[in-house]
């Protein structure tokens, strides 16, 4: 089964998970528009869609994601829509579309509370093939969509 997982962050990633351990990974395209680092929610049509259409996934698992004490009602704003164009984009898919909040699927995966570095550690020994992705501390993103992933493959 082809288990495509969604992390919606700044610096989060497609990934596109096979039952042999290969993983196919895309970053969260951004834009800088008048010197602010901005969602380039074009390029995700342009990369993520036939990336997508592609490889075929059976389910899609995004991760939902909510206001949080202390965060800006822009970025807020922000990070909903981003978060509806990664459904959109989900959802042309025509396959069950699931969500996961990060309390859930890290509680699964024993990473509750532990640091970004330890999703990416996890994720190199669940798909040891998928390594050589996940060398750079900012790769957190594409660690964690894989796990979310992983996590549809286990518990949905």
């Amino acid at each position: 089964m082809i288990i495509a997982g969604i992390d919606p962050g700044k610096t989060g990633a497609l990934s596109i998970t096979y039952e042999t351990g290969e993983v196919f990974l895309l970053d969260v395209p951004r834009v800088e528009i008048k010197g602010k680092d901005k969602p380039a929610w074009a390029d995700w049509e342009a990369t993520w869609w036939p990336a997508l259409d592609f490889h075929g996934p059976q389910m899609i698992v995004i991760e939902d994601i909510a206001a949080r004490p202390g965060q800006g009602v822009t970025s807020m704003f922000t990070f909903g829509r981003t978060l509806g164009f990664a459904h959109g984009l989900a959802a042309r898919c025509r396959v069950p579309v699931h969500f996961v909040t990060p309390a859930v699927w890290k509680a699964k995966l024993g990473l509750l509370n532990s640091s970004k570095g330890a999703s990416r550690e996890k994720c190199r020994v669940l798909y040891p093939k998928s390594a050589h992705q996940l060398t750079r501390v900012k790769d957190d993103g594409r660690a964690e969509a894989t796990l979310i992933a992983h996590y549809g493959r286990k518990f949905l």
